[in-house]
C-alpha cells in the first residue's frame, strides 16, 4: 500500500472505468491527479488556434471542475513530463506514479525515462493497460507472430474476449487529494502560447454523451449508412477515444447493448484502432517507413504544385475538393472520404503517402499516429493489406456512390451548386451551355481536373512493379 500517489492522466481524460486512477485509488491512501501540457508536442503544432489544443483544453477545465465539485484538486501543470513529473513526485513526496500505457515511440521513449528518474528517487512508476481491450503481443497467430493481416486478427480478437475484458474500473474518488502542496492556477490557453480555436464537436463528457445519444439512433443501420458521405451515418467518436474520454470498455458494452448488424460492424472498426497500435508496437519501422519493406524503393514521382493543389481543394474533382475544404475549416473528416483523399494523392498524384499523413497529422481532431499511420499506409498498398497495390479508387465512381446526389460537393464547393446530379460530379465534361446553365465556366470558376485518372492509375500500377 502506497501513503501517497500521483495519477498521470494522458490519454485517459476520465474519472470513470479508468484502469490507473482505479489501481492508484485502490492502492494509495491518497492519490494526487496531475495533467502536463507537455512542450514537445506542443512546441511542433504550426498553428496557434490548433482545435485539438482547444478540444484537451476545454476537456482538462471540465474535468478540473467535476473534481472541484467533489471537493478535489487537480494539479494542471506545463512544460517536458520527464522534468515535470518527477519535479511533482519529489515535491509531493509521493511513493509511486501510476499512468496508463501509451504505445507510441514517443511516449515509450519518454515513460522508460521518466520510470528511471524516478527508480534514482525510490518511487515506483506503474503503467496499465487501458486505451485498448487487447495490446502488444496479447493476440498472436498459430506460429506466435502479430498478425499482419486485419480480418484474422479480428477473428481471433473475437475468439479471444470474454466478458470480464469489458469489466469497468471505477475508482474510489474519496481517495483523491483537497489539497496538492503544490500551486494550482488554471494555465490559460494564452499562457501555453494557444488561442482558443472554433470546434465542430463539443469536448469532454458531456460531449461524448450526445454524441453517443445521437449515434444510438444510427448504430443500427451503421452497415448500410456509414459509407454514405451525406447521411452522417457515423459515431463521430473517435476524437473522444483519441483523448480517452470514454474508455474504449464502454464503447464494447454501448455496442453490446445494440445486438444488430450495424453494431457488429462498428465494433469491428473499433477492432482495427486496436490492430493498429499493435502493428506500431509490434513493427515500429512503420513510423518512418513502409510496412511492406520492398516497397521503401518506390520513386514517388508527383509534383509539389499538385501536392499544395489536394490541400487546398483544388484539383478539379469534386469529392476530393469538397473533402479538403470542409477538413481544412473543421479538422474532421468521413472515413470513406479519408479513404478517398488518400488513394488520389498516392494513386492518381502518385505522390509519397508520408506528405499526406503529415498533412491530416497537422490538422486531423482525431490525429492518432497508429491510426492515421496505417490508414495512410492501406491505402497506399505499402501497408497491412490483403489487396494487392493495383486497387486504385476512381474518384468520380466513388463520388458517385457515396454522395450519389451531390449534397455533399454542393456544399462546401458552391461554385458547383447549380450543376445537374448528372455532371456535378465531373463538371468538366459538361457542355459550355450546360456551364452557362450552372454559372460555372470550367478552368475559370472551378479548375479543370489536375490529371486524368486513368492514365495516372496505370502509372500508379507500374510504379510497384519493382
Amino acid at each position: 500500500m502506497h501513503n501517497k500517489s500521483i495519477h498521470w492522466f494522458r490519454r485517459d481524460l476520465r474519472l470513470e472505468d479508468n484502469r490507473a486512477l482505479y489501481e492508484a485509488c485502490l492502492n494509495s491512501n491518497e492519490v494526487i491527479p496531475i495533467f502536463v501540457f507537455d512542450t514537445n508536442i506542443l512546441n511542433k503544432l504550426k498553428a496557434k488556434d490548433d482545435k485539438r489544443v482547444t478540444f484537451i483544453y476545454e476537456t482538462i477545465l471540465e474535468l478540473k471542475n467535476e473534481l472541484l465539485n467533489l471537493g478535489k484538486n487537480f494539479l494542471i501543470l506545463y512544460g517536458d513530463p520527464t522534468i515535470e513529473i518527477p519535479k511533482a513526485a519529489k515535491k509531493l513526496n509521493v511513493n509511486c506514479v501510476y499512468t496508463n500505457k501509451d504505445y507510441e515511440p514517443y511516449a515509450k521513449s519518454r515513460d522508460h525515462t521518466v520510470e528511471k528518474i524516478l527508480q534514482k528517487e525510490n518511487i515506483q512508476f506503474l503503467s496499465f493497460k487501458d486505451h485498448v481491450i487487447f495490446e502488444e503481443k496479447e493476440i498472436l497467430n498459430a506460429s506466435g507472430s502479430p498478425y499482419k493481416v486485419f480480418t484474422p486478427y479480428k477473428n481471433a480478437w473475437l475468439k479471444k474476449l470474454q466478458p470480464q475484458h469489458l469489466s469497468k474500473f471505477n475508482p474510489d474518488l474519496k481517495k483523491i487529494t483537497q489539497h496538492s502542496g503544490l500551486e494550482n492556477k488554471i494555465i490559460e490557453l494564452a499562457n501555453i502560447g494557444f488561442k482558443k480555436a472554433t470546434l465542430i464537436v463539443k469536448p469532454g463528457k458531456v460531449g461524448a454523451a450526445e454524441q453517443l445519444e445521437q449515434f444510438s439512433l444510427k448504430i443500427k443501420n451503421y452497415d448500410i449508412n456509414r459509407n454514405f458521405i451525406d447521411l452522417d451515418g457515423t459515431s463521430k467518436i473517435s476524437i473522444y477515444m483519441r483523448f480517452g474520454i470514454i474508455s474504449i470498455r464502454e464503447l464494447f458494452r454501448y455496442a453490446n447493448s445494440f445486438p444488430s448488424k450495424g453494431a457488429d460492424v462498428w465494433k469491428s472498426e473499433l477492432i482495427w484502432r486496436e490492430f493498429y497500435p499493435m502493428i506500431l508496437s509490434e513493427f515500429p519501422h512503420v513510423e518512418n517507413n513502409t510496412f511492406k519493406e520492398e516497397f521503401n524503393s518506390i520513386t514517388w514521382s508527383g509534383k509539389e504544385e499538385h501536392f499544395l493543389k489536394w490541400c487546398e481543394g483544388q484539383t478539379g474533382y469534386p469529392i476530393i475538393d469538397a473533402a479538403m475544404r470542409y477538413f481544412n475549416e473543421t479538422g474532421w473528416m468521413h472515413n470513406r472520404l479519408r479513404m478517398i483523399v488518400a488513394s488520389f494523392l498516392t494513386k492518381d498524384l502518385l505522390i509519397h503517402y508520408k506528405k499526406g499523413e503529415e498533412y491530416f497529422a497537422q490538422k486531423l481532431l482525431d490525429f492518432d499516429l497508429a491510426a492515421n499511420n496505417g490508414g495512410w499506409q492501406w491505402c497506399a498498398s505499402t501497408g497491412c493489406d490483403a489487396q494487392p497495390y493495383f486497387r486504385v479508387f476512381n474518384p468520380e465512381t466513388q463520388s458517385k456512390n457515396f454522395d450519389p446526389q451531390g449534397s455533399f460537393i454542393k456544399k462546401h464547393c458552391p461554385e458547383l451548386s447549380f450543376f445537374s446530379e448528372k455532371y456535378i460530379h465531373a463538371p468538366h465534361t459538361a457542355s459550355e451551355k450546360e456551364q452557362n446553365k450552372a454559372k460555372c465556366i470550367i478552368g475559370i470558376n472551378y479548375p479543370f481536373p489536375i490529371v486524368v485518372h486513368d492514365k495516372q492509375r496505370l502509372k500508379a500500377i507500374e510504379m510497384f512493379k519493382i
